[in-house]
């Protein structure tokens, strides 16, 4: 590596690093904070009660996740990982993203100077590095950006077996990363579609006849076929999934391509000035093995869309793994428009233009992305803390939020955040607190004026409930 391929490298590094830095101390109550709650929750009982990746639990004991009741507060989504390290505090668990996703960054600017050279490579790397739909994502406490980087380590890890199949620790390790990927977010599977085509470009449809390429798939699938029939015994910790596919019929309906085309690629993520590059960088033509590569890539993304459409469009997050691809052919886009050939452009132009599209890129998708580090209700943060202070650290609490974990989890306790059956069911079960920031609430009012009050303010009130004051 070049001593300017290090300089720029270091760079990006350092920027993406500071730009993670903003609000990193942020409490789990910004935006999508009930997925990060789920993550973070898992973690914090693995430290509580003991660490046991074969059982993970969480805080919400509710039935809202699948319609069954979950007394034991399992929760079977992706494998539980590396947030367990990081404790209770949230600002360690973000920077535990953040330093995930540097390492993708390295790890993206290895793979793409394989096939483009270093300066799409340094290009990629610091749209990846500083758009800021990813950086505020890569400081979430969510499964995606470590999905990213064991997607990333495949890519690399199989390339390199496959320019020497007699190096057998590059094939163990494409192993392993396709293990920990599809573990911690099965989609992976689709973004195998990259090592379909270099395993094709060598052997050609040879490659069927190759008991390698069986080897791995076999190994690569196994452990996560056992986790998932492993699952099964934990029926209540599985929460429904099939509406992610197709609900509301919505696959290739108007209203899919509008929210995203429209509403995530050219507003959220890219804005329609990133957008444009985007599109450059992908009819840019390329030498056929980069291009094939990069296409392969971004025929796995669609695929994704397509099959998981309405999770797509119900949750922002789920483009997540989009990022790296998106990232490279912005990258072919500007530097085309750098590179543009004297004799039909005006080259100076090219450059201007490229420059003015990249500034509005993170101007326009900044502006969107900004209110998601807002904490849009501080009540619960607060009301969280209170419930700490004074309730029993075994006793359980509701926590109505809208069925959003997030309120239960600043109490650090186990329970409730919906009101999912009558409340004399849940004080008989055990569970008498129940603490609230909607002081408008007419139900609120009613237990506040009737049940034994353990502490109000002007933003929550934490009431002890008993069987003889409900329905009064």
């Amino acid at each position: 590596m070049k001593k300017i391929e290090i300089i720029f490298l270091a760079a990006i590094l350092v920027i993406g690093l500071a730009l993670r830095l903003y609000k990193i101390n942020r409490p789990i109550a910004d935006w999508h904070s009930w997925r990060q709650a789920d993550t973070a929750a898992v973690a914090r009982n693995f430290i509580k009660e003991g660490y046991n990746p074969l059982v993970p639990r969480f805080d919400d004991m509710s039935s809202q996740a699948n319609g069954l009741d979950n007394p034991n507060r399992y929760r079977f989504v992706e494998f539980p990982g590396i947030w367990t390290i990081t404790g209770v505090n949230d600002t360690a668990a973000r920077l535990t993203t953040v330093v995930i996703t540097l390492v993708s960054t390295l790890l993206l600017y290895l793979l793409v100077r394989i096939f483009s050279g270093w300066q799409i490579a340094a290009l990629s790397t610091f749209f990846f590095a500083t758009i800021p739909y990813n950086v505020f994502y890569s400081s979430a406490i969510l499964p995606s950006p470590l999905m990213v980087l064991f997607v990333l380590a495949l890519f690399l890890s199989f390339y390199k077996w496959l320019e020497n199949e007699k190096k057998y620790v590059y094939f163990l390790l494409a192993i392993l990363f396709a293990n920990l990927a599809i573990l911690t977010w099965p989609i992976a599977i689709f973004f195998s579609t990259p090592l379909i085509y270099l395993y094709y470009d060598k052997y050609g449809f040879g490659m069927l006849k190759k008991p390698s390429l069986w080897l791995f798939i076999v190994l690569s699938l196994f452990p996560f076929a056992v986790w998932r029939l492993w699952m099964t015994q934990f029926p209540e910790g599985i929460p429904s999934w099939q509406f992610l596919l197709n609900e509301g019929n919505i696959r290739f309906k108007g209203a899919f391509f509008r929210w995203l085309i429209v509403e995530r690629l050219g507003g959220l993520i890219l804005s329609v000035t990133g957008f444009s590059l985007l599109i450059v960088g992908v009819i840019k033509k390329s030498k056929s093995k980069e291009m094939y590569f990069y296409f392969f890539w971004l025929l796995g993304l669609l695929l994704y869309f397509v099959v998981f459409a309405s999770g797509n469009i119900r949750h922002d997050y789920y483009q997540i793994p989009s990022i790296p691809i998106l990232a490279i052919f912005l990258a072919i886009g500007t530097k085309f428009l750098f590179d543009l050939p004297s004799k039909y452009f005006v080259r100076s132009l090219g450059k201007l233009l490229a420059i003015v599209l990249v500034i509005l890129t993170f101007a326009f998708t900044f502006f969107e992305v900004r209110g998601f580090y807002w904490i849009n209700k501080p009540a619960i943060v607060e009301a969280g803390k209170a419930v700490d202070k004074l309730l029993p650290q075994d006793a359980t609490v509701i926590a109505p939020y809208n069925g959003d974990a997030a309120f239960l989890y600043q109490t650090n306790r186990h329970g409730y955040p919906v009101t999912d059956r009558p409340l004399k069911d849940l004080i008989k079960s055990g569970t008498k607190y129940l603490v609230s920031v909607d002081m408008e609430d007419e139900g609120i009012k009613n237990l506040v004026n009737h049940c034994r009050v353990i502490d109000q303010t002007d933003n929550y009130v934490i009431v002890e409930m008993f069987v003889e004051c409900i329905g009064k």
